[in-house]
Protein backbone atom coordinates (compact mmCIF):
# COMPACT_ATOMS: atom_id res chain seq x y z
CA UNK A 1 0.00 0.00 0.00
CA UNK A 2 2.93 2.30 0.68
CA UNK A 3 4.25 1.77 -2.84
CA UNK A 4 0.89 2.73 -4.32
CA UNK A 5 0.82 5.90 -2.22
CA UNK A 6 4.28 6.80 -3.51
CA UNK A 7 3.11 6.05 -7.05
CA UNK A 8 0.37 8.65 -6.63
CA UNK A 9 2.76 11.18 -5.07
CA UNK A 10 5.15 11.11 -8.05
CA UNK A 11 2.70 12.47 -10.68
CA UNK A 12 1.47 15.09 -8.20
CA UNK A 13 5.05 16.37 -7.85
CA UNK A 14 5.37 16.42 -11.63
CA UNK A 15 2.21 18.44 -12.12
CA UNK A 16 3.20 20.88 -9.36
CA UNK A 17 6.61 21.40 -10.96
CA UNK A 18 5.17 22.02 -14.42
CA UNK A 19 2.61 24.41 -12.97
CA UNK A 20 5.50 26.42 -11.50
CA UNK A 21 7.10 26.36 -14.96
CA UNK A 22 3.90 27.77 -16.47
CA UNK A 23 3.76 30.64 -13.96
CA UNK A 24 7.44 31.56 -14.25
CA UNK A 25 7.39 31.34 -18.05
CA UNK A 26 5.10 34.37 -18.23
CA UNK A 27 7.75 36.52 -16.56
CA UNK A 28 10.63 35.39 -18.75
CA UNK A 29 11.73 36.71 -22.13
CA UNK A 30 10.95 34.57 -25.14
CA UNK A 31 12.84 31.29 -24.88
CA UNK A 32 14.10 29.36 -27.88
CA UNK A 33 15.97 26.13 -28.25
CA UNK A 34 17.97 27.68 -31.09
CA UNK A 35 19.45 30.16 -28.58
CA UNK A 36 20.67 27.47 -26.21
CA UNK A 37 23.01 29.58 -24.08
CA UNK A 38 20.48 32.37 -23.61
CA UNK A 39 17.76 29.89 -22.63
CA UNK A 40 20.07 28.03 -20.24
CA UNK A 41 21.18 31.22 -18.50
CA UNK A 42 17.62 32.52 -18.21
CA UNK A 43 16.40 29.29 -16.60
CA UNK A 44 19.41 28.80 -14.34
CA UNK A 45 19.17 32.37 -12.99
CA UNK A 46 15.47 32.05 -12.05
CA UNK A 47 14.98 30.88 -8.42
CA UNK A 48 11.31 30.08 -9.05
CA UNK A 49 12.18 27.88 -12.02
CA UNK A 50 14.78 26.05 -9.94
CA UNK A 51 12.07 25.35 -7.36
CA UNK A 52 9.94 23.78 -10.09
CA UNK A 53 12.96 21.76 -11.25
CA UNK A 54 13.43 20.53 -7.68
CA UNK A 55 9.82 19.30 -7.64
CA UNK A 56 10.43 17.42 -10.88
CA UNK A 57 13.59 15.83 -9.51
CA UNK A 58 11.72 14.82 -6.36
CA UNK A 59 8.95 13.22 -8.42
CA UNK A 60 11.51 11.35 -10.53
CA UNK A 61 13.31 10.02 -7.44
CA UNK A 62 10.03 8.86 -5.89
CA UNK A 63 8.97 7.16 -9.11
CA UNK A 64 12.35 5.44 -9.46
CA UNK A 65 11.87 3.95 -6.00
CA UNK A 66 8.33 2.89 -6.84
CA UNK A 67 9.42 1.18 -10.06
CA UNK A 68 11.66 -1.19 -8.06
CA UNK A 69 8.65 -2.37 -6.02
CA UNK A 70 5.68 -2.62 -8.38
CA UNK A 71 5.53 -3.27 -12.13
CA UNK A 72 5.49 -0.42 -14.62
CA UNK A 73 2.02 -1.48 -15.81
CA UNK A 74 0.74 -0.56 -12.35
CA UNK A 75 2.62 2.75 -12.20
CA UNK A 76 1.41 4.19 -15.50
CA UNK A 77 -2.34 4.31 -14.56
CA UNK A 78 -1.60 6.53 -11.57
CA UNK A 79 -1.51 9.51 -13.94
CA UNK A 80 -5.22 9.27 -14.77
CA UNK A 81 -6.69 11.16 -11.77
CA UNK A 82 -3.85 13.67 -11.90
CA UNK A 83 -4.67 14.51 -15.54
CA UNK A 84 -8.25 15.36 -14.56
CA UNK A 85 -7.02 17.58 -11.71
CA UNK A 86 -4.58 19.23 -14.12
CA UNK A 87 -7.39 20.08 -16.51
CA UNK A 88 -9.34 21.74 -13.71
CA UNK A 89 -6.25 23.75 -12.69
CA UNK A 90 -5.72 24.89 -16.29
CA UNK A 91 -9.32 26.03 -16.66
CA UNK A 92 -9.74 27.71 -13.27
CA UNK A 93 -6.29 29.22 -12.62
CA UNK A 94 -4.99 29.93 -16.12
CA UNK A 95 -8.34 30.58 -17.85
CA UNK A 96 -7.49 28.16 -20.63
CA UNK A 97 -10.11 27.22 -23.19
CA UNK A 98 -10.85 23.54 -23.68
CA UNK A 99 -12.18 22.37 -27.01
CA UNK A 100 -14.44 19.33 -27.50
CA UNK A 101 -11.56 17.56 -29.25
CA UNK A 102 -9.35 18.00 -26.20
CA UNK A 103 -12.06 16.67 -23.90
CA UNK A 104 -12.40 13.68 -26.19
CA UNK A 105 -8.63 13.16 -26.13
CA UNK A 106 -8.62 13.25 -22.35
CA UNK A 107 -11.50 10.75 -22.21
CA UNK A 108 -9.64 8.40 -24.58
CA UNK A 109 -6.48 8.77 -22.51
CA UNK A 110 -8.37 7.89 -19.32
CA UNK A 111 -9.71 4.77 -21.05
CA UNK A 112 -6.14 3.88 -22.03
CA UNK A 113 -5.00 4.25 -18.42
CA UNK A 114 -7.91 2.10 -17.26
CA UNK A 115 -6.81 -0.60 -19.69
CA UNK A 116 -3.29 -0.43 -18.25
CA UNK A 117 -4.74 -0.54 -14.74
CA UNK A 118 -6.71 -3.67 -15.60
CA UNK A 119 -3.58 -5.26 -17.09
CA UNK A 120 -1.58 -4.41 -13.97
CA UNK A 121 -4.22 -5.73 -11.58
CA UNK A 122 -5.03 -2.38 -10.00
CA UNK A 123 -8.78 -2.63 -10.58
CA UNK A 124 -8.92 -5.81 -8.47
CA UNK A 125 -6.30 -4.76 -5.93
CA UNK A 126 -4.08 -7.73 -6.70
CA UNK A 127 -0.71 -6.04 -7.22
CA UNK A 128 1.84 -8.56 -5.93
CA UNK A 129 4.80 -7.18 -4.01
CA UNK A 130 8.19 -7.75 -5.51
CA UNK A 131 6.88 -8.17 -9.06
CA UNK A 132 8.57 -5.11 -10.44
CA UNK A 133 11.01 -7.03 -12.60
CA UNK A 134 14.76 -6.65 -12.67
CA UNK A 135 15.27 -3.15 -14.20
CA UNK A 136 18.62 -4.55 -15.18
CA UNK A 137 21.24 -1.82 -14.57
CA UNK A 138 23.75 -3.79 -16.66
CA UNK A 139 21.63 -3.85 -19.81
CA UNK A 140 23.66 -4.11 -23.05
CA UNK A 141 24.76 -0.76 -24.37
CA UNK A 142 23.27 -1.42 -27.80
CA UNK A 143 19.85 -1.78 -26.21
CA UNK A 144 20.33 1.42 -24.24
CA UNK A 145 21.38 3.17 -27.45
CA UNK A 146 18.20 1.95 -29.16
CA UNK A 147 16.19 3.61 -26.39
CA UNK A 148 18.24 6.79 -26.19
CA UNK A 149 18.68 7.42 -29.93
CA UNK A 150 15.03 7.94 -30.97
CA UNK A 151 14.33 9.72 -27.68
CA UNK A 152 16.98 12.33 -28.50
CA UNK A 153 16.57 12.76 -32.27
CA UNK A 154 13.07 14.23 -32.26
CA UNK A 155 13.59 16.60 -29.27
CA UNK A 156 16.92 17.81 -30.67
CA UNK A 157 15.23 18.50 -34.00
CA UNK A 158 12.71 20.58 -32.08
CA UNK A 159 15.50 22.42 -30.28
CA UNK A 160 17.81 23.16 -33.20
CA UNK A 161 15.69 23.20 -36.38
CA UNK A 162 12.00 23.52 -35.62
CA UNK A 163 12.39 26.16 -32.92
CA UNK A 164 14.64 28.45 -34.95
CA UNK A 165 13.18 31.99 -34.80
CA UNK A 166 11.40 32.80 -38.07
CA UNK A 167 9.03 35.74 -37.97
CA UNK A 168 6.73 37.37 -40.41
CA UNK A 169 5.16 35.66 -43.36
CA UNK A 170 7.17 32.45 -43.02
CA UNK A 171 6.72 32.08 -39.25
CA UNK A 172 6.20 28.51 -38.09
CA UNK A 173 2.99 27.77 -36.29
CA UNK A 174 3.35 26.70 -32.70
CA UNK A 175 2.06 23.34 -31.49
CA UNK A 176 1.86 22.08 -27.93
CA UNK A 177 1.62 18.48 -29.14
CA UNK A 178 5.18 18.49 -30.51
CA UNK A 179 6.63 20.16 -27.41
CA UNK A 180 4.76 17.76 -25.10
CA UNK A 181 5.75 14.59 -26.96
CA UNK A 182 9.37 15.72 -27.33
CA UNK A 183 9.72 16.56 -23.65
CA UNK A 184 7.86 13.37 -22.73
CA UNK A 185 10.28 11.19 -24.68
CA UNK A 186 13.20 12.75 -22.83
CA UNK A 187 11.53 12.48 -19.42
CA UNK A 188 10.55 8.84 -20.03
CA UNK A 189 14.12 8.04 -21.01
CA UNK A 190 15.40 9.66 -17.80
CA UNK A 191 12.80 7.77 -15.72
CA UNK A 192 13.90 4.41 -17.17
CA UNK A 193 17.56 5.08 -16.36
CA UNK A 194 16.55 6.38 -12.92
CA UNK A 195 14.81 3.08 -12.20
CA UNK A 196 18.00 1.22 -13.14
CA UNK A 197 19.98 3.39 -10.70
CA UNK A 198 17.41 2.76 -7.97
CA UNK A 199 17.79 -0.98 -8.56
CA UNK A 200 21.56 -0.70 -8.07
CA UNK A 201 21.20 1.31 -4.84
CA UNK A 202 18.27 -0.59 -3.40
CA UNK A 203 20.34 -3.18 -1.53
CA UNK A 204 23.57 -1.19 -1.26
CA UNK A 205 23.07 2.61 -0.96
CA UNK A 206 26.87 3.12 -1.04
CA UNK A 207 27.34 1.59 -4.49
CA UNK A 208 27.83 4.97 -6.19
CA UNK A 209 31.09 3.91 -7.80
CA UNK A 210 29.26 1.20 -9.70
CA UNK A 211 26.60 3.74 -10.69
CA UNK A 212 29.26 6.03 -12.14
CA UNK A 213 30.56 3.18 -14.28
CA UNK A 214 27.19 2.85 -16.00
CA UNK A 215 25.67 5.37 -18.45
CA UNK A 216 22.44 5.68 -16.48
CA UNK A 217 23.35 8.67 -14.29
CA UNK A 218 24.54 10.67 -17.30
CA UNK A 219 21.37 9.79 -19.20
CA UNK A 220 19.25 10.98 -16.28
CA UNK A 221 21.08 14.32 -16.08
CA UNK A 222 21.21 15.09 -19.81
CA UNK A 223 17.78 13.78 -20.81
CA UNK A 224 16.11 15.15 -17.68
CA UNK A 225 17.47 18.68 -18.09
CA UNK A 226 16.75 18.77 -21.82
CA UNK A 227 13.23 17.51 -21.17
CA UNK A 228 12.63 20.15 -18.51
CA UNK A 229 13.95 22.89 -20.82
CA UNK A 230 11.82 21.78 -23.76
CA UNK A 231 8.77 21.56 -21.52
CA UNK A 232 9.41 25.12 -20.30
CA UNK A 233 9.61 26.43 -23.87
CA UNK A 234 6.35 24.69 -24.70
CA UNK A 235 4.60 25.91 -21.56
CA UNK A 236 5.66 29.49 -22.28
CA UNK A 237 3.98 29.45 -25.70
CA UNK A 238 1.21 26.87 -25.41
CA UNK A 239 -1.48 25.81 -22.99
CA UNK A 240 -0.68 23.83 -19.86
CA UNK A 241 -3.35 21.23 -20.52
CA UNK A 242 -2.08 20.34 -24.00
CA UNK A 243 1.63 20.22 -23.15
CA UNK A 244 1.31 18.17 -19.96
CA UNK A 245 -1.21 15.68 -21.34
CA UNK A 246 1.03 15.02 -24.32
CA UNK A 247 4.07 14.89 -22.02
CA UNK A 248 2.35 12.21 -19.94
CA UNK A 249 1.56 10.18 -23.06
CA UNK A 250 5.12 10.42 -24.38
CA UNK A 251 6.87 9.74 -21.08
CA UNK A 252 4.71 6.82 -19.99
CA UNK A 253 4.83 5.16 -23.42
CA UNK A 254 8.62 5.54 -23.44
CA UNK A 255 8.85 4.23 -19.87
CA UNK A 256 6.62 1.22 -20.57
CA UNK A 257 8.27 0.23 -23.85
CA UNK A 258 11.80 0.96 -22.64
CA UNK A 259 11.29 -1.05 -19.46
CA UNK A 260 10.21 -4.10 -21.45
CA UNK A 261 12.56 -3.79 -24.43
CA UNK A 262 15.73 -2.68 -22.63
CA UNK A 263 15.63 -3.17 -18.88
CA UNK A 264 14.08 -6.63 -18.64
CA UNK A 265 10.59 -5.77 -17.46
CA UNK A 266 8.29 -8.79 -17.86
CA UNK A 267 5.90 -8.98 -20.77
CA UNK A 268 2.21 -9.39 -19.87
CA UNK A 269 1.97 -12.96 -18.62
CA UNK A 270 -1.48 -13.90 -19.94
CA UNK A 271 -3.21 -13.22 -23.28
CA UNK A 272 -5.79 -11.13 -21.43
CA UNK A 273 -3.15 -8.82 -19.94
CA UNK A 274 -1.35 -8.62 -23.27
CA UNK A 275 -4.58 -7.62 -25.03
CA UNK A 276 -5.39 -5.00 -22.39
CA UNK A 277 -1.87 -3.53 -22.66
CA UNK A 278 -2.14 -3.41 -26.45
CA UNK A 279 -5.53 -1.68 -26.21
CA UNK A 280 -4.02 0.86 -23.79
CA UNK A 281 -1.20 1.68 -26.20
CA UNK A 282 -3.58 2.05 -29.14
CA UNK A 283 -5.91 4.34 -27.18
CA UNK A 284 -2.98 6.45 -25.92
CA UNK A 285 -1.79 6.91 -29.53
CA UNK A 286 -5.35 7.77 -30.63
CA UNK A 287 -5.59 10.51 -27.99
CA UNK A 288 -2.67 12.30 -29.66
CA UNK A 289 -4.58 12.73 -32.93
CA UNK A 290 -7.54 14.35 -31.18
CA UNK A 291 -5.47 17.28 -29.89
CA UNK A 292 -5.27 20.28 -32.27
CA UNK A 293 -1.88 20.50 -33.97
CA UNK A 294 -1.62 24.32 -34.04
CA UNK A 295 -2.84 27.04 -31.75
CA UNK A 296 -2.39 30.73 -31.12
CA UNK A 297 0.91 31.44 -29.42
CA UNK A 298 0.71 33.02 -25.98
CA UNK A 299 2.77 36.19 -25.38
CA UNK A 300 6.00 35.67 -23.48
CA UNK A 301 5.56 38.75 -21.30
CA UNK A 302 3.30 41.74 -20.75
CA UNK A 303 5.05 45.08 -21.46
CA UNK A 304 4.30 48.12 -19.41
CA UNK A 305 1.51 50.41 -20.60
CA UNK A 306 3.81 53.30 -21.40
CA UNK A 307 6.22 51.01 -23.24
CA UNK A 308 3.48 49.34 -25.24
CA UNK A 309 2.42 52.68 -26.73
CA UNK A 310 5.90 53.34 -28.17
CA UNK A 311 6.61 51.45 -31.41
CA UNK A 312 9.63 49.20 -31.25
CA UNK A 313 12.69 50.44 -33.16
CA UNK A 314 15.70 48.42 -34.23
CA UNK A 315 18.75 48.98 -31.98
CA UNK A 316 20.94 49.22 -35.08
CA UNK A 317 18.93 52.04 -36.69
CA UNK A 318 20.51 55.53 -36.36
CA UNK A 319 18.88 57.84 -33.92
CA UNK A 320 16.82 60.49 -35.63
CA UNK A 321 17.77 63.29 -33.27
CA UNK A 322 21.46 62.65 -33.91
CA UNK A 323 21.50 63.90 -37.52
CA UNK A 324 18.15 65.39 -38.52
CA UNK A 325 17.72 69.15 -38.65
CA UNK A 326 15.20 70.73 -36.29
CA UNK A 327 11.70 70.87 -37.68
CA UNK A 328 10.44 74.51 -37.92
CA UNK A 329 6.80 75.52 -38.18
CA UNK A 330 5.61 76.24 -41.71
CA UNK A 331 5.35 80.00 -42.49
CA UNK A 332 1.89 81.48 -42.88
CA UNK A 333 1.43 82.80 -46.47
CA UNK A 334 -1.38 85.29 -47.05
CA UNK A 335 -3.21 85.07 -50.38
CA UNK A 336 -2.09 87.60 -52.97
CA UNK A 337 -4.51 90.30 -54.08
CA UNK A 338 -5.78 90.26 -57.61
CA UNK A 339 -3.83 92.69 -59.81
CA UNK A 340 -5.96 94.84 -62.13
CA UNK A 341 -4.58 95.09 -65.64
CA UNK A 342 -3.46 98.62 -66.64
CA UNK A 343 -5.88 100.61 -68.84
CA UNK A 344 -5.28 100.30 -72.55
CA UNK A 345 -4.67 103.70 -74.20
CA UNK A 346 -7.29 104.72 -76.81
CA UNK A 347 -6.68 106.25 -80.19
CA UNK A 348 -8.01 109.76 -81.23
CA UNK A 349 -10.61 108.21 -83.60
CA UNK A 350 -11.97 105.98 -80.86
CA UNK A 351 -12.23 108.91 -78.48
CA UNK A 352 -14.17 111.01 -81.10
CA UNK A 353 -16.47 108.05 -81.79
CA UNK A 354 -17.24 107.70 -78.08
CA UNK A 355 -17.94 111.43 -77.75
CA UNK A 356 -20.38 111.35 -80.68
CA UNK A 357 -22.22 108.40 -79.08
CA UNK A 358 -22.53 110.18 -75.78
CA UNK A 359 -23.77 113.35 -77.53
CA UNK A 360 -26.39 111.37 -79.48
CA UNK A 361 -27.56 109.64 -76.32
CA UNK A 362 -27.95 113.07 -74.62
CA UNK A 363 -30.12 114.43 -77.44
CA UNK A 364 -32.29 111.34 -77.23
CA UNK A 365 -32.91 111.87 -73.54
CA UNK A 366 -33.98 115.51 -74.05
CA UNK A 367 -36.43 114.58 -76.80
Amino acid sequence: MGALALAVAAPVAYVAGFTVFKVTGRRMPRLSGARFLHTTWTLASSPAWLVGLGLLIGGMVVQSIVLTRIPVSAVVPMYGPVMVVLLLVAVTNFRERVTPGELGALAVLVLALLAFAAAGGLLRGTVPSGSAGPWDPHAPLWKVALLIGPSLVFPMWLFVVRDSPVDGRHAKRVTGVAFGLGAGALVGCAESSGAAIARLLRHDPSAWQEVLRTPHLYIVVVAGLLGAGLAQIGLQRCRLSVVIIMLAVGSKASLWLGGIMVYGQPWPETPRKFALSAVGLVLAAASVFLIPRHEREEPAGEPAAEEAAVPERSPFAPRRDAWAAPVLPAPVVEPRRAVQPPPVPRSAAAMRYAALRNEAAGRGDRA
